[in-house]
């Protein structure tokens, strides 16, 4: 079966590699095996494409998509290497935190189910999905929330994704990440840093901005129950959406953790200053 879109990507993909050879040791895949999902002569089979998304840092879905869209995601602009000039100093401040941060920010790569009040329905809590995975020294972060009919304008489910980076300082998980499709907000969260050194639960804080048409900033804080290094993603999805606090389908502890501060994100408004 011919997979002309996934066989373009994949040599896209290959062409910042050393050598197709690499890819192959790195990834652990036979290069005649290889060779054949590059010339879409065949599809790789549900761990293999894992192996693969996870080697690239891409998902299943991306590795998919139309080669011109894909080719967007993953090009390098030339506007990207003015911004790095443009940073300066910065740059290299910013490049010796993600250096700093990657060995110890491995064990907390995975999937998450990540909760919180959300702004845009008070008193209830949102289930999402949280993934971190490490690519080339870099952490990445994808967070999938499944918006429900009853939520959506149209009345229809769809799913919303935000896009980041992850580093670890100081003892605590920075997230900054954005709205993959409107860009048209940058949230931010804090998380501890787990003391047993094995990871269960993680808890912190968010900042962003409500996703209706309030636009209304907001803090709210965050619990997050670790799923494992990998889950079965379509279970997961099933299980995210929003519920009563005392919903039977969330675990007992997730709305008591939550309301230890407040059940309600606190919505922050603008101030004018006289003139």
């Amino acid at each position: 079966m011919e997979q002309p879109n996934l066989a373009r990507n994949l040599r896209l993909l290959c062409s910042y590699a050393p050598s197709i050879s690499a890819v192959c040791r790195s990834v652990g895949i036979n290069r005649q095996q290889f060779t054949k999902y590059l010339n879409g002569a065949s599809r790789p089979s549900a761990r293999n494409m894992r192996r693969i998304c996870d080697h690239f840092g891409v998902e299943e879905d991306e590795l998919l998509a139309p080669h011109g869209r894909f080719a967007e995601m993953v090009s390098l602009r030339p506007r990207a290497r003015h911004l790095i000039r443009a940073l300066g100093p910065a740059a290299t401040h910013i490049d010796a935190m993600f250096t700093r941060s990657a060995e110890n920010l491995k064990p907390y790569c995975g999937y998450y189910f990540y909760y919180y009040f959300t702004p845009s329905r008070p008193g209830m809590i949102r289930r999402s999905l949280l993934r971190i995975n490490e690519y080339k020294g870099v952490y990445y972060t994808r967070l999938t929330e499944r918006i429900q009919p009853s939520e959506s304008p149209l009345g229809r489910s769809h799913i919303v994704r935000y896009v980041g980076v992850a580093v670890l300082l100081g003892g605590r998980i920075f997230i900054i990440d954005h709205n993959a499709r409107d860009r048209r907000s940058v949230s931010q969260t804090v998380l501890f840093t787990t003391q047993s050194g094995e990871v269960e639960f993680l808890s912190g804080m968010t900042l962003g901005v409500q996703g209706r048409t309030a636009r209304a900033p907001f803090a709210a804080r965050v619990f997050l129950e670790f799923l494992g290094e990998q889950t079965d993603l379509h279970a997961a999805m099933r299980r995210t959406g929003i519920f009563e606090a005392d919903s039977a389908d969330l675990p007992r502890h997730i709305a008591r953790m939550l309301a230890s501060s407040g059940s309600e994100p606190q919505m922050l408004t603008a101030l004018e200053l006289p003139i």
